[in-house]
């Protein structure tokens, strides 16, 4: 259950297996947390602890996505591409996105670079003009008239 967010019953079945729970993140602690300091009891977390630092070169982790970004879109080949790439990066920066972003384009230069194969793409991911500008699927949401908020519901 490594940096997942547990459920109620799932809580309960480790408490049953014995297991310390004071570390999972759970969906709803309210209930448990409010009489926490009346059974003097370590209360628990409602968020994981995941942590955004990755284990990337600095050059990426320092990149400037919109600028990347911008640079991969040109006005002339694609005119509606740059104001969606621009709304996509506003999207993408209000929910701190950045450095799933930045650890993406470095996947994508890692498999580029050792010619590894991966998928056309898969799910609502490919409503990303982004995305498919990285390079992490191959079809472009423009073209088929994809809306952005069936990725970022």
């Amino acid at each position: 259950m490594v940096n997942e967010i547990a459920t109620e019953d799932q809580g309960i079945e480790l408490l049953y297996r014995g297991r310390n729970i004071s570390r999972i993140p759970f969906e709803d602690v309210s209930q448990h947390n409010q009489y926490c300091f009346e059974l003097d009891i370590d209360p628990l977390l409602n968020e994981p602890s995941w942590s955004k630092q990755f284990n990337i070169p600095q050059s990426y982790k320092d990149m400037d996505v919109e600028d990347y970004v911008l640079r991969l879109v040109t006005d002339a080949e694609d005119p509606e591409g740059r104001a969606r790439v621009e709304m996509e990066l506003a999207m993408f920066a209000s929910r701190n996105l950045f450095p799933i972003i930045r650890l993406s384009i470095y996947i994508v230069d890692e498999m580029r670079k050792n010619n590894i194969v991966w998928g056309i793409g898969r799910g609502s991911s490919v409503a990303s003009y982004v995305l498919y500008l990285i390079g992490i699927n191959k079809i472009n949401p423009l073209k088929y008239g994809l809306d952005i908020k069936e990725f970022l519901k």
